[in-house]
């Protein structure tokens, strides 16, 4: 695997995402004790939206290193981590509807769908040198 830039840049991005995924399950959501709405609405779905965004960013790093015969699946490699990415999100959603610990909930789905937006607006806005690995 070559070392660039663009590496460093996806991997920072996986790196924030990741952070904020656990410092919000850890930390803030089970040591908020305010009662405004919308912070908790915001906590609830965090752990959705951030993971729609940093685990596209991995994947953009691993697919070109699996060395794919795919054209399209190497000129579109943010385009098919994105959907392996919400598949696997929005079908973990679906499992927690068989769980009687884990909650099932629309809104993960749909912040999970923006999170995914997101990366894809991220990835809009990435210069192009970032986006050869």
């Amino acid at each position: 695997m070559k070392t660039s830039k663009s590496l460093y840049y996806w991997f920072a991005l996986f790196a924030f995402c990741f952070i904020a995924y656990q410092q919000v399950i850890d930390n803030i959501r089970p040591n908020y004790t305010g009662t405004n709405l919308t912070i908790k609405y915001l906590l609830g779905i965090a752990p959705n939206f951030f993971p729609a965004i940093g685990i596209p960013a991995l994947f953009v790093v691993i697919i070109p290193q699996m060395k794919l015969t795919n054209k399209w699946l190497n000129a579109n490699k943010h385009i098919t981590a994105n959907l392996i990415s919400i598949t696997g999100l929005i079908s973990w959603e679906f499992i927690q509807t068989t769980s009687k610990k884990l909650h099932f909930d629309w809104n993960d789905i749909l912040w999970t769908i923006i999170g995914a937006f997101v990366f894809q607006v991220i990835w809009t806005i990435t210069p192009d040198k970032y986006k050869e690995i």
